[in-house]
C-alpha cells in the first residue's frame, strides 16, 4: 500500500471549502493504517493548516503552490523558498499603479493592501522589513475585477526574471470556464513548485516518492505529477493534467478521493 498521500484542495478534495464525510471517513481510514494524508495547496499556512485539523489529516502542509512546507503541530518550517524583499516591493508598486488587490501570507494572518474580508486579513500601506522579515513570504497574489487589467500586470510580472507565475484564474487559459469577476494570478520564486515542495517533505520524513500518491485538478497540480508513484487527476480536472495521470478518479463533486483511497486500500493504485 501507498503510504503517504498528497492532495489538492479546491476542487479536487473540497468544493467551495466543503468537504465532503465521504472523503473525511476515507482519509481517516487510510490515515488509520498508519498512512499520512497531506493537503499541497495554493493556499496560504493559516488557511491549510485550519482545514488540516478539521479533516483531522497530517500535521505536515505544503502552501502556496509549494513555498513552503510547514509543521503546524511543531509551528515549524521545514522549508521555505522567499520571494527577496526587493521584488515584493515592485509587485507592491505594480499592484498600487492597476489599483489591483495584492495580499501575501504570514504565519498567522494575511497582509494585503486593500481588506476583503476583515477579520482574516491585515491591512498595509507599504512593504517594511519588519512584516517581511517576520513572515515568510513565499508567495503573493495578485487580483482585479478586469481581465484587461490583469493581463497588462502579468505582462509586467513575466519581465522580472526572479519570479515566475505559478497559477492564474482558469478563465485566463481556459476559454470555456466562466469568469466571476475576480481575475488573479498566483507569483512565487522561480523555484518554487508543488513537486519539488513533496520531495522535500519526503526526504524530511525519509520516505520515498515510488511510496507516494498525488491528487489534483488544476494547472499549480502538474509539477506534482512526477515519474515515480502514482499521479492521479479528479474527472473534472483540466485536459493537460487528465493527460499526464496514471488514474483519472470521480470527479470532485462524486467525492473522487475517497473513491481513489478505496483504490490504495485495496492495492489497486
Amino acid at each position: 500500500m501507498k503510504k503517504i498521500i498528497f492532495s489538492d484542495i479546491d476542487r479536487t478534495l473540497a468544493i467551495q471549502g466543503v468537504i465532503s464525510e465521504e472523503n473525511k471517513e476515507s482519509i481517516k481510514e487510510y490515515i488509520s493504517n498508519g498512512n499520512q494524508f497531506v493537503l499541497v495547496s495554493g493556499r496560504v499556512i493559516d488557511y491549510t493548516s485550519n482545514i488540516s485539523k478539521k479533516i483531522s489529516a497530517s500535521n505536515y502542509v505544503i502552501c502556496t503552490n509549494g513555498g513552503i512546507v510547514y509543521d503546524y503541530l511543531d509551528n515549524k518550517v521545514i522549508y521555505k523558498e522567499t520571494i527577496p524583499f526587493g521584488i515584493v516591493e515592485i509587485l507592491y508598486n505594480i499592484s498600487t499603479k492597476y489599483d489591483a488587490r495584492m495580499i501575501f501570507g504570514g504565519i498567522k494572518t494575511t497582509y494585503t493592501n486593500k481588506i476583503k474580508y476583515p477579520n482574516k486579513e491585515t491591512l498595509i500601506s507599504k512593504i517594511t522589513t519588519d512584516i517581511y522579515d517576520n513572515n515568510p513570504v513565499t508567495q503573493i497574489t495578485i487580483s482585479h475585477k478586469s481581465i484587461d487589467i490583469i493581463r497588462k500586470i502579468i505582462d509586467e510580472v513575466e519581465k522580472i526574471s526572479e519570479i515566475k507565475i505559478l497559477n492564474r484564474h482558469r478563465s485566463l487559459y481556459d476559454k470555456t470556464f466562466n469568469d466571476n469577476g475576480n481575475f488573479w494570478i498566483d507569483i512565487a520564486s522561480v523555484n518554487v513548485s508543488k513537486g519539488k515542495a513533496i520531495i522535500k517533505l519526503l526526504e524530511y520524513l525519509n520516505l520515498e516518492l515510488k511510496d507516494s500518491v498525488r491528487i489534483g485538478d488544476d494547472l499549480n497540480d502538474l509539477p506534482m505529477f512526477l515519474d515515480e508513484g502514482v499521479n492521479v487527476a479528479v474527472e473534472n480536472a483540466i485536459p493537460d493534467l487528465k493527460d499526464k495521470a496514471d488514474f483519472v478518479t470521480k470527479s470532485c463533486i462524486d467525492n473522487g478521493v475517497a473513491y481513489a483511497i478505496s483504490k490504495i486500500l485495496n492495492n489497486e493504485l
